[in-house]
């Protein structure tokens, strides 16, 4: 009998790093993929993003609405309360095998709490990662990696920790992260192709690519922040490709900026979704990226893209030789897109694409887990091992 593996996603930039693993666990004879799909996906102010999953071709098992019209903390809490629901509704009428989540959102909570009331195995993808940000996605990390039964690190760091925190080794797989995956399999497009599904001519000349979101611990300041980093970039004279925030608290006070700039600034475009092929392949030919998106410590080294990451989220994770950390203060972000853009000797060493995010086969090695592991108590029934030293 086949197992049934479903896939939890609240949002695009979450879906375009799962896709890889759902494609692998799909490829495979023996295994079911379905997809939940919740939050940001089922909304227009955020794209629309379900289109990608149903353009992609895989079974919904499930649509469930919860993100709330609300800008503060109470929103996102509330819309936790509706996936518990949808999900324990779900769970009961159907039960899969495992449930597959990633890196530490609030569905990634939801998905466990309900998961391990129904006595379903949670598979964590991107369990061990830290931030020293102070943002609450540590505290959801963390959390979810003491209910799920199997974890997928991304790195032997996050490995390591996984182990700090008592879990059993055998549970651990150093996978690598899919998102590299995504970008090895995503066909590339010339400069002329590029522009023209961006809407844009920019005739070849540089551009960024700016990627901001909000941060809980200060999101009542995200106008202000972002303000400080379009009136850096207007100076540069660069085009910017400008991506929506996530679907965060103070994301609204963030667009309401975004909005500001194109108004001002001819050379700035909006974006609220991208077709995969065309996000990754404007970050290939990206001169650089700005903001504090986890692509630009996860997947942008593989691609040899400078990115400069403006204020505390992110800081303190795992990353390559291509991210220089900068505040919100204006000559510091000044300085960082001179040097991203113009210091020969630091493009060249963002050049050699270190990561230590892995080689791009993450999905093959999660898919042939989910496929060899026992099913059983012996995966249901944790031990506290003593962790490392």
């Amino acid at each position: 009998m086949n197992r049934t593996v479903h896939f939890l996603t609240g949002i695009r930039s979450e879906y375009d790093i799962l896709a890889p693993v759902i494609a692998a666990v799909d490829a495979q004879p023996d295994l079911d993929a379905k997809v939940i799909v919740t939050g940001a996906h089922l909304t227009g102010l955020h794209g629309h993003s379900v289109r990608q999953i149903e353009a992609d071709g895989y079974h919904i098992a499930a649509r469930i609405e919860s993100l709330l019209a609300s800008d503060g903390l109470g929103g996102r809490v509330k819309g936790m309360a509706l996936q518990l629901a949808g999900l324990s509704d779900l769970f009961t009428r159907e039960k899969p095998d495992f449930l597959v989540v990633m890196g530490d959102r609030e569905e990634v909570m939801t998905g466990a709490v309900a998961a391990i009331y129904h006595h379903i195995p949670i598979v964590h993808i991107g369990g061990g990662d830290h931030a020293d940000d102070g943002n609450v996605d540590n505290l959801v990390r963390h959390a979810v990696s003491k209910m799920a039964h199997l974890h997928m690190a991304t790195t032997e760091l996050s490995a390591l920790r996984l182990r700090g925190l008592g879990e059993e080794p055998w549970r651990i797989h150093v996978t690598g992260a899919s998102g590299l995956d995504r970008i090895m399999a995503t066909p590339n497009l010339s400069r002329t192709d590029l522009e023209k599904a961006l809407g844009v001519d920019w005739h070849g000349e540089p551009y960024a690519v700016l990627l901001y979101h909000p941060t809980i611990t200060d999101f009542a300041e995200a106008r202000a922040h972002m303000a400080s980093i379009t009136r850096v970039l207007e100076t540069t004279g660069l085009n910017i490709a400008v991506m929506a925030p996530n679907s965060d608290p103070g994301n609204q006070a963030i667009t309401l900026e975004i909005n500001a700039l194109i108004a001002r600034y001819p050379k700035a475009k909006a974006f609220t979704f991208l077709e995969r092929t065309v996000f990754i392949n404007m970050l290939r030919h990206a001169r650089v990226m700005v903001g504090n998106s986890s692509a630009g410590i996860l997947e942008a080294p593989s691609m040899g893209l400078p990115v400069i990451n403006i204020g505390i989220r992110q800081r303190g994770r795992e990353h390559g030789d291509n991210v220089i950390f900068t505040d919100y203060d204006a000559g510091e972000i000044a300085a960082a897109v001179n040097k991203a853009t113009t210091d020969e000797d630091f493009r060249t060493l963002v050049a050699q694409r270190r990561t230590p995010y892995g080689d791009g086969k993450a999905g093959q090695r999660i898919a042939e887990v989910l496929r060899t592991v026992e099913l059983g108590r012996s995966l249901l029934d944790k031990k506290w091992i003593q962790g490392v030293k």
